[in-house]
């Protein structure tokens, strides 16, 4: 068998491997070459038998680095089948050029943000030194307006990895460092400042315009569960399996009436009860104080709480107070199911989320959750994102659990009365 000896000299953007071809050695073990699955796009063979591969490394959604080997066989059977293999072709000046001329409409269909709400994000991230690390020399480093248009493109699209590379003529190693790197900006320094409950002059806002709707007085959120499909996770993946029957993990979000996330979970197993869900986040906890004397509303999966009001169980003999209370109570909530109906259709990735770290998948989540947000507060028209939600419908509550303490049914009842 063969050997190689192997040397590696290479760019970011492609590897270029060089292999002498040197006769049989059986006593010498097999060189191998890390990297993930690759791709030939030109094979030279110099005249002294070094056979040089130039090879492109592709990467998931998740990963910077090569964690893969290939023996020789491997390497025989790549180059054997890359006869018919060509050059990647990138887009050129697409940044610079193409992208300043896109009319308003243009922009706004591509990366699903008005060119306003696109210099507001820019104006809030740019002073974060992680986006810019230290040059260490090689390739310019990527400009900041530049990562956030190719993370806006990510979130945007279902487009591969390998898509936005040449899209934006960067490696799709590149593509990963943007996106990491700007959502951890998002993480630390934005979700607090778009992501909060209401205070203040805005409490009274929530409070009125929830009232609005349909006099339903003393509302300070709506709270509802969507199911995010993912790729089936390597561990348990049968617990993400969702009444639906698709693998999924669950966002829980309070909104106010306007739509924007006051508060945002992500990450529970789609397996896994809107009432488990909210029990096992931090606004079981502090729900009440944080509502006071409000409350927030939701479905009947949630189990009745002084500072959680819920409908009554249909159980067939409702008065006529009582199924007032239900229906102004939904016309009220559904403002929850709009805000996810608007999130996902903004957002295309969460179609789909292609990923193999379910970690990766709750931060896309969450950032798309602050993105959401700030598109709000800047008017960012979103009637033609609108998607069906297509919640997965739970059963309710058990009664034993439904029915709340004596505080709460009766706050619930002197509710449905004054209506």
């Amino acid at each position: 068998m063969s050997y190689c000896s192997l040397k590696r000299g290479s760019t970011e953007r492609q590897g270029v491997y060089f292999f002498r071809l040197s006769g049989t050695h059986p006593e010498r073990p097999i060189r191998t070459v890390p990297m993930k699955c690759t791709r030939i796009f030109r094979v030279n063979i110099m005249a002294d038998n070094t056979l040089i591969l130039f090879l492109v490394a592709e990467l998931d959604d998740d990963d910077e680095n090569y964690q893969n080997t290939y023996d020789a066989e491997s390497i025989t059977a790549i180059v054997a089948s890359s006869t018919a293999c060509q050059e990647k072709i990138k887009i050129s000046g697409y940044v610079d050029e193409v992208v300043p001329q896109y009319l308003l409409d243009d922009f706004k269909r591509f990366f699903r943000v008005t060119r306003t709400t696109f210099e507001t994000i820019c104006e809030n991230i740019q002073m974060y030194q992680v986006l810019l690390p230290n040059w260490t020399g090689g390739r310019e480093q990527i400009p900041i307006f530049e990562q956030l248009l190719i993370v806006l493109w990510y979130v945007a699209s279902q487009e591969t990895l390998n898509r936005i590379a040449d899209r934006f003529d960067i490696a799709e190693v590149s593509v990963v460092r943007c996106r990491n790197r700007v959502f951890h900006v998002f993480f630390t320094y934005l979700k607090t400042k778009f992501i909060t409950w209401p205070q203040g002059v805005h409490r009274q806002e929530v409070l009125d315009g929830f009232e609005r709707k349909a006099n339903f007085p003393g509302v300070l959120g709506a709270i509802d569960g969507t199911h995010i499909k993912i790729k089936a996770p390597k561990q348990h993946p049968e617990t993400y399996v969702n009444p639906k029957g698709y693998h999924s993990v669950i966002l829980q979000a309070v909104c106010r009436e306007g739509m924007q996330f006051t508060h945002v979970v992500a990450g529970s197993v789609g397996s896994c009860h809107d009432a488990r869900v909210l029990r096992t986040s931090d606004l079981w906890e502090n729900g009440p104080a944080r509502c006071g004397d409000a409350h927030i509303i939701g479905d009947a999966a949630y189990p009745l709480r002084n500072w959680l009001l819920t409908p009554y169980r249909d159980n067939g003999h409702l008065t006529p107070t009582q199924r007032h209370y239900n229906t102004c109570l939904s016309t009220t909530r559904v403002t929850v199911e709009r805000a996810f109906g608007v999130y996902k259709g903004r957002f295309r990735r969460l179609q789909y989320v292609d990923t193999h770290k379910v970690e990766t998948a709750v931060d896309l989540i969450i950032v798309c959750c602050i993105l959401h947000n700030i598109c709000i507060l800047n008017e960012d028209e979103m009637i033609d994102y609108f998607e069906d939600d297509n919640a997965v419908n739970h059963n309710p509550l058990p009664r034993n659990q439904a029915g709340g303490n004596a505080e709460a049914n009766a706050k619930r009842d002197n509710i449905a009365n004054s209506l």
